[in-house]
């Protein structure tokens, strides 16, 4: 799968093994390969509600700020909870592993707040000294299926030594990631936490504010679904996503990914994967 012959690219995602429930929301491995000299699409990435730990087993993922300068990410990255959209850019041989935990979970595993992780690419092995062997055999893994099973042999380990202490906070997010939490005044009172205590726990557990991750989450809804179903209208798509109206939507797009809904289209249209005739659902 992962020699030097050209090769057909691969776009995968597959739940985690029952160890890992409620740990794990899912693995995602993405391979591109383009040809030598050219330089792969930009992926305008936006923000998505999960923490998660990637994995850069060949060339490396660039972040490009609004500048234009460069951060080359290291090939094992904490990511934080994200409220704003990244511009990323692969090498020409780009692989991926990416593990999407679910809500609360990196808080658990980390020890430590997700507000520090806001908006951050820490390098994991610096956080976790043993991951290094794991990164060896990921990037030594002849197959995506040998990849997952380091990961997963690694975080039950984790998770074994850390024990389960699931959080109404957790809960909460879960509920708002899937769209039926109704207000957030509601969604308090149905944990027995006060509007302030929910919003510090979410701070520390989430890493941004219950508001804010509600709207991530619904901006993140209505993206994928336009990806499934892209001759509907934006109306339609918004009002299935928790959206009042178009221009409660298109205000979204611009605080959260920067320009409105066509401009973001048009930049997304051209990621890497849309050369492949692959759309992320």
């Amino acid at each position: 799968m992962w020699g030097s012959l050209p090769m057909t690219p691969l776009f995968l995602t597959l739940p985690p093994g029952p160890a890992l429930a409620g740990w794990v929301a899912r693995h995602q491995i993405i391979r591109f390969r383009f040809p030598a000299g050219e330089r792969a699409p930009i992926k305008p990435y936006w923000p998505r509600p999960a923490c998660a730990l990637a994995f850069y087993p060949r060339d490396p993922e660039a972040l490009i700020d609004a500048a234009g300068r460069v951060t080359i990410k290291p090939r094992a990255v904490l990511i934080g909870q994200p409220t704003a959209l990244t511009r990323r850019a692969g090498g020409a041989d780009f692989c991926v592993y990416q593990i999407e935990f679910e809500p609360g979970a990196l808080r658990r595993l980390a020890g430590m707040s997700m507000a520090e992780l806001t908006d951050q690419a820490l390098d994991a092995e610096a956080v976790f000294p043993d991951l290094r062997a794991i990164a060896d055999q990921i990037a030594e893994a002849s197959t995506a299926e040998a990849m997952i099973a380091a990961a997963e042999a690694w975080l039950t380990t984790r998770v074994a030594a850390c024990g389960r202490d699931p959080d109404r906070v957790d809960w909460a997010a879960a509920q708002l990631i899937r769209g039926g939490a109704g207000s957030l005044d509601r969604l308090a009172r149905r944990i027995d936490l006060a509007p302030r205590a929910l919003h510090r726990a979410f701070r520390d557990r989430l890493g941004v504010s219950p508001k804010l991750f509600a709207r991530i989450a619904r901006l993140d809804r209505l993206i994928r679904a336009r990806n499934a179903d892209p001759a509907a209208d934006w109306l339609s798509l918004a009002v299935g996503a928790g959206y009042y109206d178009h221009q409660h939507m298109a205000r979204d797009f611009r605080d959260l990914c920067g320009v409105g809904p066509s401009r973001f289209l048009a930049a997304e249209a051209v990621a890497p994967e849309r050369r492949f005739g692959i759309a992320e659902l």
